[in-house]
């Protein structure tokens, strides 16, 4: 921010406000907004040192003045609304002030928590007014802004942290509604159609800006429920309709009646349902909680919409020549350097998106809009009927959080048909993503020897190799055992095994090709009774996510363990590296961690809770180590320039950022116990008499060297 002095009269306008200075007087700009003036009128300012009103820190507010100096465009004007809202319900009694660029600022003018309007620069007698400034300007591109949610940031700066209602104020013109109506409704007639579906494919920038053709293909999958309408600025007019007729797109193009932001929140609200890359689009349809689908290729949609519950994003997944999506670039203009690279105009991440996952992102967008809906009684695996929030929406199924131990479930429960999955028939997201193929790449098995070292090297097996050797020996029974590739190892260690998997097909190369006693078994009832049991090792890789009663099976094992026996769990980690690195993100649609394949998630405590509630004595969680792969998922080495003294520049290029990062993370590799991509349980029915910590460090250090520096 700084303070500039007019040297003589000025009258001029800015930004759509008209500014009559007298000589002398003072104004407060950002300095990002001063610098884009025109340099004549530039020249009439110089930078004065003034004393401002202290930074707000979180102070009582009662019966103070504090200003928000913003400039801001209309979506981040449209996310401050929140805090603004939070502010004024804590403290009543204090007068609020916003500074706003015109452009924005129909977005707060009606709104009855805002005492005073002004304009953005400020004159400086109504700074000296307030007893406290929030200083919102100067922030794209900055850490802050560009990693926390909008929402979140503004919340943020004036100290409140959280909201009682996270959704923004959008404030609808009734009469810009009642002009519009008729215009909606001789649309559903003539198409027959009861929905109207408002698609926003223009961005502000160049790079986000979705392909044309992606409306044609959305447009053939929701034709029989949809009429699309297109809803862009007066000036873009001319460039929408002759790409809709190039691509001989139905959509009705209403761009022609959007005269300012009233007219866009009109259509907004009109709209059944949105699909968006615009962010201003998407706040407030957000804020309307309309059913919003919302496309990210080069940035991060959950910086834009973890707040809204009615929004679903969508994200490239995308890794090109030079970048992976998302690339984190937010505003340019021209195409990206990716586009550039390939010589197209659209960013070629957004090709990752195939049209289907967004029609059923759509369909998830319509049941996270449902204000009423079947809820779970309890959990599946504490039983605590405590109150359980709802995580997300995926797939056609709600995953819902139990405050008691941390299970993230999916309700209603349904598990997929096995039979199916390894015939590569799945459902909806599932069918697009790669789960399918993960299922019958299990079929492809080589000769015995060859079987058992290419699951050997796996980290999530190589990791059991020190700890197989530990156990006692006996019977083993691996539950989910499909062709058999973990009885192959354990066998080799000394067990007697058996095995049982949900898929005949699965089975059948079990028994047939190595010559394994496995049978075709969903529950443990469904074992023959030569095969129930007890057992000194009963294994379940990758299971206990699948399962409808996860409790039920941690009990059922415990029955079937003779004393002193040892059950060995894994299942996905929910604090993986990459979670870790960017959250738990909501939507990941390529990679199945959601209903029906997995229909639950185990933070570590839970699966711990889990075991000692089914009556184990003994239980560790760990994960296979942390590799270079596993670092990459989280995080994409950007390239740098450096200076030395001299003021020589120098480019260090992506791939040597990636490489002196990777180089200096040996000991995260050789010792972070949780931050591998598979995560295991042990649990002991009675006492084992071993050092789990040794064990388990020596164990992950050992698989670490094996698989990263082999011999």
């Amino acid at each position: 921010m700084l303070v500039v002095q007019a040297l003589d009269r000025l009258f001029f306008e800015f930004d759509g406000y008209r500014f009559q200075l007298n000589k002398g007087e003072k104004l407060l700009f950002a300095e990002d907004v001063f610098n884009s003036l025109p340099e004549n009128l530039k020249a009439n300012f110089k930078q004065v040192s003034v004393e401002l009103p202290p930074f707000y820190n979180g102070e009582d507010l009662k019966y103070k003045t504090i200003l928000v100096f913003m400039y801001g465009a209309i979506g981040d004007v449209l996310c401050s609304t929140v805090a603004l809202r939070e502010l004024k319900r804590r403290y009543p009694k204090a007068r609020l002030y916003v500074a706003v660029s015109k452009k924005a600022k129909p977005v707060l003018e009606n709104l009855p928590y805002i005492d005073k309007l002004l304009p953005h620069p400020t004159p400086l007698k109504d700074v000296l007014k307030a007893d406290y400034i929030v200083r919102a300007v100067e922030m794209v591109n900055t850490p802050s802004f560009d990693n926390l949610n909008m929402v979140k940031w503004f919340l943020w700066k004036l100290r409140l942290y959280f909201a009682e209602d996270e959704t923004p104020d959008v404030y609808v013109d009734q009469k810009v509604v009642e002009e519009l109506r008729p215009v909606f409704e001789e649309i559903k007639r003539l198409s027959g159609k009861d929905k109207v579906l408002l698609f926003h494919y223009l961005a502000s920038s160049i790079h986000r800006t979705l392909p044309i053709k992606l409306l044609k293909d959305v447009e053939e999958l929701i034709r029989e429920e949809y009429v699309p309408v297109v809803c862009s600025l007066p000036e873009e007019d001319i460039t929408v309709e002759v790409s809709l007729d190039i691509y001989g797109i139905k959509a009705a193009n209403l761009s022609y009646l959007m005269k300012d932001l009233r007219y866009l929140i009109g259509a907004v609200y009109l709209s059944d349902a949105i699909i968006t890359t615009d962010t201003a689009t998407l706040h407030i349809a957000g804020g309307l909680k309309k059913p919003t689908v919302a496309i990210g290729g080069p940035i991060e949609m959950s910086t834009r919409v973890d707040t809204y519950p009615t929004v679903i994003p969508v994200r490239a997944h995308y890794t090109g020549q030079t970048c992976r999506a998302p690339c984190g670039i937010h505003a340019i203009s021209e195409p990206c350097p990716e586009a550039k690279v390939k010589h197209q105009f659209y960013s070629p991440c957004f090709e990752s998106i195939p049209p289907k996952v967004i029609y059923y992102a759509l369909k998830d967008a319509e049941l996270s809009a449902q204000k009423d809906y079947p809820k779970p009684e309890k959990c599946p695996l504490c039983q605590s009927s405590t109150s359980f929030s709802l995580f997300e929406v995926i797939n056609g199924y709600r995953i819902f959080e139990c405050h008691s131990c941390g299970l993230q479930f999916s309700y209603p429960r349904k598990a997929m048909d096995y039979d199916q999955a390894y015939e590569g028939e799945t459902q909806g997201l599932l069918e697009i993503g790669e789960t399918g193929r993960v299922y019958q790449s299990y079929l492809n098995v080589e000769e015995e020897e060859k079987e058992r070292l290419k699951w050997e090297r796996l980290p999530r097996l190589n990791v059991l190799l020190p700890i197989l050797s530990l156990i006692p020996k006996g019977k083993l029974l691996d539950v989910g055992c499909a062709t058999g590739n973990f009885l192959l190892i354990a066998k080799k260690f000394g067990f007697d095994v058996y095995g049982m998997d949900a898929g005949e097909e699965a089975v059948q190369v079990a028994r047939k090709k190595y010559k394994l006693n496995v049978v075709k078994a969903l529950t443990f009832e469904d074992l023959p009774p030569e095969m129930k049991g007890p057992y000194k090792v009963i294994t379940a890789f990758e299971v206990i996510e699948h399962l409808e009663e996860p409790f039920k099976f941690l009990k059922d094992i415990y029955d079937l363990l003779e004393e002193g026996g040892f059950v060995i769990l894994s299942c996905p980690p929910y604090f993986k590296f990459e979670n870790m690195a960017l959250s738990y993100r909501r939507y990941k649609w390529w990679y199945g961690d959601y209903p029906p394949n997995h229909i639950n998630r185990f933070k570590p405590w839970t699966l711990f809770y889990g075991l000692k509630l089914a009556g184990f004595e003994e239980a560790v969680i760990f994960t296979e180590p942390l590799l270079t792969g596993t670092v990459l998922e989280g995080i994409t080495p950007k390239g740098i320039q450096l200076k030395d003294d001299k003021n020589n520049v120098f480019n260090i290029p992506p791939n040597l950022v990636a490489h002196i990062v990777l180089s200096n993370l040996t000991p995260l590799y050789v010792n972070a116990r949780l931050l591998g991509n598979f995560q295991f349980a042990i649990g002991v029915k009675g006492k084992s008499g071993i050092d789990w910590e040794k064990v388990l460090r020596d164990s992950i250090a050992i698989s670490c060297a094996d698989i990263m520096w082999p011999h």
